[in-house]
């Protein structure tokens, strides 16, 4: 890797942060990816990642020898006197673990190996503090897995992680069978069913063993056949609707119009029974039989 390509890559650290943990894993990670092992040279791109007073700090851990020769501090004394500069304490690093959320899109696989780096750089007074509650609370974007951890009551942190985690496989394994059940309708699994049983139902729930051996293996269709004959039968699913509605007219009482089509009006009805033409009785009984004089 070039010395360019390298200085672009380095982690940087300015006065205002409060995550040496994080840098220090991130530099040391580049470090080795670049194949740098010798403490001088991890010294120098330690003191390229940060300015002003942290890097006069750096630059004073180096000491000299009854030799004469330059001593070069490790990682972890780099990372404590950063931690002194920035005045960060087991504290405040307890309070950022119990404040620490699982992100948008992060599986929880990888939220428990920072979890975990986090909560081992703790001194072990303050490894106490941190209860399985608090991740809970860490993975509050996760409903099903925090669930998970709290109803099977863990006890640790190594049982909820191991809790958490089987949970995630087990939605992934959920959207799995989803899919594939959706790849297979799409893919003309129930182009056998009629149209009308097809209506107004979501795939999943047409989906049966019958439906799919039906279409793989129409040697075994013969239950399928059977349960298309007897939704055939039933006038709900039948296309061709023989059914034809009567209508009845309250004014005139004959059938095969309503009152907006009664040639009758109350006023000609009324007349003919003053003319003694028809008697109410005789109204009555020529509206049973739907004769009516014009």
């Amino acid at each position: 890797m070039k010395i360019l390509e390298l200085e672009e890559l380095l982690p940087r650290l300015d006065e205002d942060a409060r995550d040496v943990d994080i840098w220090a894993e991130e530099f040391t990670r580049l470090m080795k990816l670049a194949g740098i092992n010798n403490p001088a040279s991890i010294h120098t791109w330690a003191t390229e990642c940060v300015e002003g007073k942290l890097r006069g700090i750096l630059q004073d851990l180096v000491k000299v020898n009854e030799d004469e020769e330059e001593e070069f501090p490790s990682m972890k004394k780099i990372k404590e006197a950063l931690e002194e500069a920035l005045e960060i304490t087991p504290q405040d690093k307890c309070k950022r673990l119990q404040r620490l959320k699982i992100k948008r899109g992060e599986s929880i696989k990888n939220f428990n190996w920072r979890y975990k780096k986090l909560y081992n750089n703790l001194p072990r007074l303050y490894q106490s503090f941190i209860t399985v509650e608090d991740y809970t609370e860490s993975i509050s974007y996760r409903p099903f897995a925090r669930a998970q951890v709290i109803t099977q009551r863990c006890v640790d942190l190594e049982d909820a992680f191991e809790e958490a985690e089987l949970a995630e496989r087990a939605e992934e394994r959920k959207e799995t069978n989803e899919t594939v059940m959706s790849t297979l309708y799409t893919r003309g699994v129930y182009s056998n069913f009629s149209q009308s049983n097809r209506t107004g139902k979501h795939p999943f729930r047409q989906f049966s063993a019958n439906n799919y051996i039906e279409v793989n293996n129409p040697k075994r269709n013969t239950r399928s056949r059977t349960n298309d004959k007897l939704l055939n039968k039933n006038p709900k699913y039948e296309t061709n609707n023989t059914y034809k509605r009567t209508y009845k007219c309250f004014r005139c009482n004959q059938e095969g119009h309503g009152v907006k089509q009664c040639p009758y009006s109350f006023k000609e009805l009324a007349e003919l029974e003053e003319k003694g033409q028809i008697s109410k009785e005789s109204l009555n009984s020529q509206m049973e039989e739907g004769k009516l004089p014009l």
